[in-house]
């Protein structure tokens, strides 16, 4: 009975200490707008003015209908650029305001972090690392990570380019349906574990012998799952999801199979008397590095997920959203292709890949429209105050306190009309004339922007020019013209991007 009694008692002590920090805050608040000439930004209206419930709701649905970030776009249209909510009793200001995303992220990005969001929601997929973690781990983790994404590592592209062949096989030349989405998938994650474990899933190859589909269904299962416990934060206890734990066990073993086959290519390396300081093969394989801090393969499973996280997800991502552009636009693709006249591979190096403008300008337009990073946010550490957004006017400060989200939209921020011109409209040409800093953050921004931008853009434009040499034509083969948000934490066509390709 007693057990009974202290069970049902959990969330009744739950709920008083959510209203507790509810009233807590909100004295708080008044106080610092008093004090330091601070205001509230607009309030997201609720039936629910402490738990946010009717809202919390409302986000599910839109969830479900995959257009949660449209969502968001239509709130802050509607009540400013910078507003504030409450979900779950929670104090969440939302703004795509340049300024305000600047301080976040540069001006004052130690006030500021990840941790408190991101470790219990993404932990169960990756462990904590560099991605889901504050100092100290993150400042011991960078260091070691930063060689992998250097622009010796990106630009050797004889390794990506066996990947890429693979590819380029697999597409039908005989202008038949094809859906480009998990082709792009599969490159990526065969590139992206060869350059992180220093040995390939080989997911494209017929006879693969580990489950490389299911690791991508898992891997992307287990992401929106991640996706909803960020949302969630504490209250994630309430998702009864156990198909989003299969995935996550899955993704592990998966990633601990390839650790184990590293670990032991380095004691044999050691045994036949190789120092541990020399690259494998020439090249710098992270495994192999972070092996020399620790061989304890929890640790090691949990870092290198962390980075193959942003490593594998990103460009696969974009390189969808980007030709889910492209297919609609024939005539972009034909000014590409007169661009990439005449090249051949040997010629794609990174510095050759960044001289093409008019396709540099195509990949900006695809990921101004279709960010893969749609939303971000950070958790406020310390008491601060955002520039602007406060007010009736909308130009006050605003204080946040420790565990206030300041949730970030990029998909809203390319497509304010203050920004750009036809904000809707695909257009590369508008690249010729702008230059944009905080107001494109397709990646993040800051220090902890993503740390595979730069792998990410190379291969794109890498897939991006040997495709164009290769097809004359690119059409459209989706019945569905719009775009359909496949939101994990990333955000993605969900319907892929359906083409037909005819050779040249």
């Amino acid at each position: 009975m007693a057990l009974v009694v202290w069970l049902l008692g959990i969330p009744v002590v739950l709920v008083l200490q959510l209203l507790f920090d509810h009233f807590r805050r909100r004295v708080a608040i008044s106080d610092a707008a008093k004090r330091y000439g601070a205001a509230d930004p607009p309030s997201l209206p609720s039936k629910d003015p402490v738990f946010g419930s009717d809202n919390v709701r409302f986000m599910m649905q839109q969830m479900a209908k995959d257009r949660r970030i449209k969502s968001i776009y239509e709130q802050l249209h509607t009540y400013g650029f910078t507003f504030q909510s409450w979900p779950f009793g929670k104090r969440v200001v939302s703004t795509v305001d340049p300024r305000n995303i600047q301080f976040v992220f540069a001006t004052e990005a130690e006030n500021f972090g990840v941790g408190p969001q991101r470790e219990n929601a993404q932990s169960p997929m990756t462990g904590k690392g560099l991605i889901t973690s504050d100092d100290p781990m993150w400042s011991k983790m960078r260091p070691l990570i930063r060689p992998t994404f250097t622009r010796t590592q990106i630009n050797d592209k004889d390794v990506f380019n066996v990947h890429v062949t693979r590819f380029l096989n697999l597409l039908p030349t005989d202008g038949s349906k094809v859906n480009l989405r998990p082709l792009f998938e599969r490159l990526i994650l065969d590139a992206s574990s060869e350059f992180i474990f220093g040995e390939t899933f080989g997911s494209q190859l017929s006879d693969c012998k580990l489950d490389a589909q299911r690791f991508i269904d898992s891997f992307n299962y287990a992401q929106k799952g991640v996706g909803k416990r960020v949302m969630f934060g504490k209250m994630s206890f309430l998702i009864h999801d156990p198909k989003f734990w299969e995935s996550c066990h899955f993704v592990q073993d998966y990633t601990r199979h390839h650790v184990d086959q590293a670990l032991r290519q380095r004691k044999k390396a050691r045994e036949a008397g190789l120092s541990e300081d020399d690259p494998v093969n020439g090249k710098y394989i992270l495994v192999h590095e972070l092996a020399k801090e620790t061989d304890d393969r929890d640790v090691l499973c949990s870092q290198l997920l962390n980075v193959f996280f942003a490593g594998r997800d990103t460009p696969a991502v974009a390189l969808t959203n980007i030709f889910f552009s492209l297919a609609r636009n024939p005539g972009v693709w034909m000014k590409i292709r007169e661009e990439v006249e005449g090249l051949e591979p040997d010629d794609l190096t990174f510095e050759k890949l960044k001289s093409l403008r008019y396709m540099q300008h195509a990949i900006n337009e695809g990921m101004r429209l279709y960010p893969p990073v749609a939303n971000n946010s950070r958790v406020c550490l310390k008491t601060t105050r955002l520039p602007t957004g406060g007010g009736a006017d909308g130009r006050s400060p605003i204080c946040v306190f420790p565990g206030d989200t300041i949730s970030m939209s990029f998909f809203t921020l390319h497509r304010r009309a203050d920004l750009y011109d036809d904000p809707e409209e695909f257009k590369p040409e508008r690249w010729q004339t702008i230059r944009p800093t905080w107001e494109f953050l397709p990646f993040g921004g800051g220090a902890r922007h993503c740390p595979a931008q730069q792998l990410a853009l190379f291969w794109v434009a890498y897939v991006l020019v040997r495709m164009a040499l290769k097809f004359k034509e690119l059409k459209n083969m989706d019945l569905v013209d719009g775009f359909v948000e496949d939101l994990k934490l990333n955000m993605e066509s969900k319907n892929g991007a359906k083409v037909s390709l005819v050779c040249a």
